[in-house]
């Protein structure tokens, strides 16, 4: 079977073919009956052919192939000069025309008393489409008026979708209309017209338009007014979202993975100058684009509370000023799904936690990046190959219902996977009846034993996981099996996990996919990257609800005797306070400064951060409450340029 074409679509896909029509030297310059301009179809063909060629779909050109004494010929009371007759130059394809040895020649107006303007009249065209299962045409070469047109019309009548190149085709014009009529009569009969730009696949934005319109309509004027000074921007999360006591900082690599990368490619720059939205100076000028600041940043892993920074940038207003979506895009998601994960975390201490969330993700970068976040806060983790092979992070899943529902027989399901994966025997019970398919596993298990094959566990997906969990246990038990764990899964939170937990189910690990991916209870943060200081200058927001504090900062944190958090200020980057600054250095002049810690690395942080949480905070009690104070300082020029801004 092949894929269906659309005809709105032009890009040439499996079921189409490309057809040249008559491009001969007897029809180019210098040829006995030259097409005004027909050499001007080669190089523009050229191209076709090279896309046609390296998705190898079927290339047909087509030529006049006379005998001496065709009726065409004017000697032979036709209207044309004779030309094209057969084993001549002039019925050769010019040189310059990069046809393969796999074009497939179709020969017309062989016999001398047979006129043929079309491709199909008194040939095997038809018949060798048809074999190829082509359905669509893509048809250019000479000349319009003549050959292509009727070579169109027959393709039209025979149930072919006909895409005319209309940057190959010449006309020859003995009328000087026409050329335009025949394209006209085409029109009329649902020809469909593209050019080269239509076939090429447009090329991908790059990173650098991966932004919001207003970052460059604003570049747009700092490059206008030379406004290229010192800006220093912050990355923070004004408030928790609901039931929440902390948040966990990730995400931070590849921001930094983003800056060290960012460059405007040369179709971002055509796609700009096209736009007619900015000046040619300005987008030139973007030919050079690095970012060359410098990043402080809390490490990944890092416990944080609202209005405290978890990354500043400084850089000259433009650059720093670029970056703010991409940014907030990835700190925001992968800061909310971490801190969803260390909640899941916090409530099953020492259970196998897996994240299942990619297939309900809300596209393929937010299921990689939750996997990432997730096994950052602690998570065992994740059924997303791509995880696994960008960042090593472990790969857990076995089978879906699908698989048992395939097979005629339960047992022999469950026995067909041993055998594939003998060190990965995790079945899945509930496709059919929990119980029941426990009991197969009591009776299947000393088979495969006998075979050196040991089950590691099962799996639950549906009804009451406890209750089943429960059941499926004293079967497995009963019958030898007390060493096989019970994972859970199927739209699992904290919360349930928790309850699960605090009742003593008997289950080993969990699946957590929808609600963790997605951050269900609360799918967003009110989060900002706000402008602090410019030119030397602190700067200050005013807005209702939306002011900002001033200046660069920093985030001081204490502990008490047991290393326990006790309580943050959030003060000036300048100040001295007692307790430990949060906030590091992590990239100067566009270069990183310190080597990049592995995840595993980061995971341990997070795990240490979760341990050192007042313990309210970690049995995840709502309104828990963690001090973080405003310095003397920070808020005297708060107030300050309170005052100053408000009298402007």
């Amino acid at each position: 079977m092949t894929a269906s074409i659309s005809k709105s679509q032009p890009s040439p896909a499996p079921g189409d073919a490309l057809l040249i029509v008559d491009v001969q030297n007897d029809f180019l310059s210098g040829g006995s009956l030259a097409v005004s301009n027909g050499e001007a179809v080669i190089a523009i063909l050229n191209r076709y052919l090279d896309i046609f060629s390296k998705q190898c779909l079927p290339i047909f050109a087509t030529r006049d192939w006379h005998p001496a004494n065709h009726c065409s010929f004017k000697q032979q009371g036709g209207p044309w000069p004779e030309h094209c007759v057969a084993q001549t130059f002039g019925a050769e394809f010019p040189p310059a025309l990069n046809l393969s040895e796999t074009t497939q020649i179709i020969s017309k107006a062989t016999h001398m008393d047979q006129e043929a303007y079309s491709g199909f009249q008194n040939t095997d065209l038809d018949s060798r489409l048809k074999s190829q299962r082509v359905r669509r045409l893509f048809i250019g070469g000479l000349a319009t008026d003549y050959c292509v047109l009727n070579t169109v019309k027959d393709a039209l009548k025979l149930g072919y979708t006909v895409n005319l190149l209309q940057d190959a085709i010449r006309a020859v014009n003995l009328n000087p209309e026409d050329g335009e009529q025949a394209l006209q009569e085409m029109r009329n009969l649902d020809c469909r017209f593209c050019k080269l730009n239509d076939l090429q696949p447009k090329a991908t934005p790059s990173a650098a338009l991966n932004t919001d319109f207003y970052q460059l309509t604003m570049m747009q004027v700092y490059f206008d007014q030379d406004m290229n000074d010192i800006a220093v921007f912050e990355f923070y999360v004004r408030e928790l979202p609901p039931g929440r006591g902390f948040l966990l900082a990730a995400g931070l690599e590849q921001v930094l993975d983003y800056l060290e990368n960012l460059r405007f490619a040369s179709q971002d720059l055509q796609w700009m100058r096209d736009s007619g939205f900015f000046s040619n100076n300005f987008v030139d000028s973007l030919a050079e684009f690095r970012f060359t600041g410098d990043v402080h940043a809390m490490p990944e892993g890092s416990v944080f509370f609202p209005n405290e920074p978890i990354l500043r940038i400084t850089a000259p207003l433009p650059q720093a000023q670029l970056v703010e979506t991409r940014i907030i895009n990835i700190l925001q998601f992968q800061v909310m799904i971490a801190s969803k994960a260390a909640r899941i975390v916090l409530s099953a201490p020492g259970k196998n936690l897996i994240d299942f969330g990619l297939r309900r993700a809300h596209g393929a970068e937010a299921g990689l990046f939750a996997a990432r976040a997730s096994y950052i806060a602690g998570f065992t983790g994740t059924a997303t190959v791509s995880a696994g092979a960008l960042w090593d992070i472990p790969l857990f899943g076995t089978m879906a219902h699908s698989f048992i529902q395939a097979h005629d027989d339960e047992t022999q399901a469950f026995e067909n996977f041993a055998h594939s994966h003998p060190d990965n025997v995790i079945f899945l019970l509930d496709t059919y009846d929990n119980e029941n398919a426990a009991h197969k596993i009591v009776d299947l298990a000393p088979r495969l034993k006998q075979e050196g094959i040991n089950i590691r566990g099962v799996r639950l997906d549906s009804g009451d996981l406890q209750n089943h969990a429960r059941k499926v246990r004293k079967i497995l038990n009963t019958g030898g099996l007390d060493k096989i764990m019970i994972f859970a899964s199927g739209d699992l939170d904290e919360i349930k996990v928790r309850d699960f937990e605090s009742c003593k189910a008997p289950i080993d690990g969990y699946g957590i996919g929808t609600r963790l991916a997605t951050s269900a209870d609360a799918p967003m943060l009110n989060c900002a990257y706000k402008l602090q200081e410019y030119a030397g200058i602190p700067r200050r927001k005013l807005s209702e609800g939306k002011s900002t504090l001033p200046g660069r900062k920093q985030v001081f944190r204490n502990f008490s005797t047991d290393h326990k958090m006790m309580g943050d200020i959030l003060a000036l980057d300048k100040e001295d306070l007692e307790g430990k600054p949060l906030l590091e250095s992590f990239m100067l002049r566009g270069e990183r400064c310190r080597p990049q810690a592995s995840l595993r690395e980061i995971r341990e942080r997070a795990n240490q951060e979760l341990k050192h949480l007042p313990e309210p905070l970690r049995s995840l009690k709502k309104d828990s409450f963690y001090p973080v104070e405003i310095s003397d300082s920070l808020n005297k020029l708060a107030q300050s340029l309170a005052k100053t801004f408000q009298s402007r």
